[in-house]
This record gives structure tokens, C-alpha cells and sequence, in this order.
């Protein structure tokens, strides 16, 4: 069982996820979370999304033809 870090990048990412209403991108995500920390990267984003799904603390939404 890995080790769940905390972290500023995560903080945002999840408080991001909590205050929507819509299932929002990777790259929507990142957008939004940019407003706040403007150096996180995309990757940090994905990491921490994928990292989120394995500890089952969010659903992934997979949606044919289109961005998870």
C-alpha cells in the first residue's frame, strides 16, 4: 500500500473537484487549479488524479470517444 503524500498541489486539486458540480477534465482541472498555484504543472495534475482513483478517494468518469 503506497503512502499517501499531502501536498499544496493535492489540497487544490481536491478542493477544486469538491466545489464542482460537472465532471471536469484533467485539463480542466488544471486550468482552474492554475488561478491559485501558477507554476503546477499538467503532470502534477495527472499524477495526483491517478493517485486519487487507486486510493478510490474519486471515481474516474469514463466517457467513450472523449477525456476521461
Amino acid at each position: 500500500m503506497a503512502i499517501e503524500r499531502k501536498s499544496k498541489q493535492r489540497d487544490a486539486i481536491i478542493t477544486e473537484l469538491c466545489s464542482r458540480y460537472d465532471h471536469p477534465t484533467a485539463m480542466d482541472l488544471y486550468l482552474s487549479v492554475r488561478k491559485t498555484i501558477p507554476n503546477i504543472s499538467l503532470g502534477t495534475v495527472y499524477r495526483n488524479l491517478t493517485e486519487l482513483v487507486e486510493s478510490n478517494q474519486i471515481l474516474r468518469v469514463i466517457v467513450p470517444g472523449d477525456s476521461d
